[in-house]
């Protein structure tokens, strides 16, 4: 057991610490809960984005399947080097308890014929159908990267949070009381000595005065 200063000012001191330590555990739960609120916010959208991004590639590789049996692979190959281009987007953060989350915008991904670049009159029907579906799905995509990035910061904070409140509750705040309870009862102790000390310090000086007393009574009466 850790040896203690058993006094006055160190009796405060572990109280105020545990004060302390109480209000940042306070404060750490706050955050905790502002931070477990947008985690559910986010953890739904990336949910059912998810669901979503899976039924648009299943639809994807069905028109996939249907134009490289009417179109042949060499069409759709030759359709995909012409339609390559890159997305412009932009990643921006906002901060939700000293954690931040973010959000992404892009440029528009889904397009018609002529953007793609297929000469009208050259194009299948089969090659727009199939463009469309994965341009719907990269859409879906990239609309969740942002929000899967930012339940990760989030759960990551949560846990790290936890860590920390359970830290104050379990360990840190049982110490210092356990601590000020044994000052506190070696300061009682001390008290209560004290007090027995001086009760039998004035006992004998009782018993002395009354010795002196007696003595100086006999000599008179002699």
């Amino acid at each position: 057991m850790q040896s203690l200063v058993a006094t006055r000012s160190e009796l405060l001191d572990r109280r105020r610490r545990a004060v302390f330590v109480a209000q940042g555990r306070d404060l750490l739960k706050d955050k905790r809960t502002a931070l477990v609120r947008e985690f559910r916010h986010h953890q739904t959208e990336l949910l059912d984005g998810l669901e979503r991004l899976r039924t648009l590639a299943v639809q994807a590789r069905q028109r996939l399947d249907e134009a490289t049996a009417v179109c042949g692979p060499e069409a759709l190959a030759s359709g995909a080097l012409t339609a390559a281009t890159g997305i412009g987007a932009e990643l921006r953060s906002r901060t939700v308890a000293g954690v931040h989350v973010f959000d992404l915008s892009h440029d528009p991904v889904r397009r018609n014929t002529a953007t793609r670049g297929w000469a009208p009159a050259l194009a299948s029907a089969h090659l727009d159908t199939v463009a469309l579906a994965y341009e719907e799905q990269l859409e879906w995509l990239l609309d969740l990267c942002a929000v899967e990035l930012s339940v990760r910061r989030l759960a990551t904070e949560i846990a790290r949070t936890t860590t920390q409140v359970n830290a104050l509750d379990n360990i840190v705040l049982p110490q210092l009381h356990d601590e000020a309870r044994r000052i506190a009862l070696t300061l009682d102790e001390r008290e209560r000595e004290e007090h027995a000390r001086l009760r039998r310090a004035r006992a004998r000086r009782a018993s002395r005065d009354a010795t002196s007393d007696g003595r100086d009574r006999s000599r008179s009466a002699a």
